[in-house]
């Protein structure tokens, strides 16, 4: 099968042929194309409002394609995709639970809608995840529903993973837990697409990334190609004036600007350099301001352009 160009493997997880969604004359997904391939763990990366919550929404059948169509494990009708949900993990970015349920009462509910659960490896995601199943979810803090709504998407070993934003209200050791879990399943054969809007996150645990902006997937990278968008931007007041011509030389600092008092810098990749030409320079503040999502990308591929 070719789609725009590109042979697609039918035996694909997921595949998405120009996908598209309105929502009146709002255009929320526009012709959305893209393979999932075995054993890969897939980044949807955006920003908030970029459709892909809306993306994710029509892959499970929560919402109907305004056109193009969708193929999960194989089956490419509704009928077909409902019945091959029982393989399917799958994590809202909204996630809403049984508020009066335990989390044990939910989870073994959830199991008898088909899905074939090792009650062992609940137990030991509950572990990993310090999971408390035995208190009704309305007492429980986002992060532990969080946590919830995790074992619930892993908890019958699914062939693929739909997860949106998995790593909402879990603090950085519980998203280290998470990152190794989907290491651990993409190394057994499932497949895994997750979206996030942090760039360090997918760059975790991705193989590819798709980059979606304004209902449209603008480009899909392996993340060994956009490892080098760590770009840092740093504000800085001086004591005296800097030499900003000596700083324009060095290879990691990609701008500079200067706004009164203080002045901006742009560095990419390694800050050493950058870190030793302000040591020299006596600063009197300095802080770190981190680029948007969306600049990083936009700087990345005008650069990919220039070069054509």
């Amino acid at each position: 099968m070719t789609i725009k160009g590109v042979v697609m493997d039918d035996t694909s997880p997921l595949m998405l042929h120009g996908l598209t969604k309105r929502f009146g004359h709002k255009l929320a997904v526009d012709n959305v194309s893209l393979e999932l391939r075995e054993g890969e763990v897939f980044g949807f990366l955006g920003p908030n409002g970029a459709g892909k919550s809306t993306t994710i929404r029509s892959v499970m059948d929560f919402l109907r394609p305004t056109d193009g169509w969708v193929e999960l494990l194989g089956g490419q009708s509704v009928e077909e995709r409902t019945a091959l949900h029982d393989q399917v993990g799958y994590l809202a970015g909204d996630i809403a639970l049984y508020e009066t349920m335990t989390g044990r009462k939910l989870l073994k509910f959830l199991a008898r809608t088909g899905r074939k659960v090792d009650w062992y490896y609940v137990d030991e995601l509950a572990k990993r995840f310090e999971a408390v199943l035995d208190r009704p979810i309305r007492q429980l803090s986002k992060g532990n529903r969080q946590k919830i709504g995790l074992i619930q998407a892993f908890m019958h070993r699914p062939k693929l993973l739909i997860l949106d934003e998995p790593t909402s209200g879990l603090d950085p050791l519980m998203k280290q837990v998470f990152y190794d879990l989907v290491h651990e399943v993409s190394e057994q054969g499932a497949t895994v697409f997750v979206s996030s809007h942090d760039l360090a996150e997918v760059q975790k645990i991705c193989h590819r990334v798709g980059f979606i902006r304004d209902g449209k997937l603008i480009a899909i990278e392996h993340i060994a190609t956009i490892k080098h968008l760590s770009t840092h931007r740093y504000i800085v007041t001086f004591a005296k004036k800097p030499l900003l011509t000596a700083a324009k030389k060095l290879p990691s600092i990609t701008d500079v600007q200067r706004r009164g008092d203080e002045y901006e810098f742009t560095v990419k990749g390694d800050a050493a350099e950058f870190v030793s030409f302000i040591a020299e320079h006596k600063p009197k503040v300095l802080r770190e301001s981190e680029l948007e999502l969306e600049e990083l990308f936009m700087r990345y591929y005008e650069g990919e352009e220039a070069k054509r």
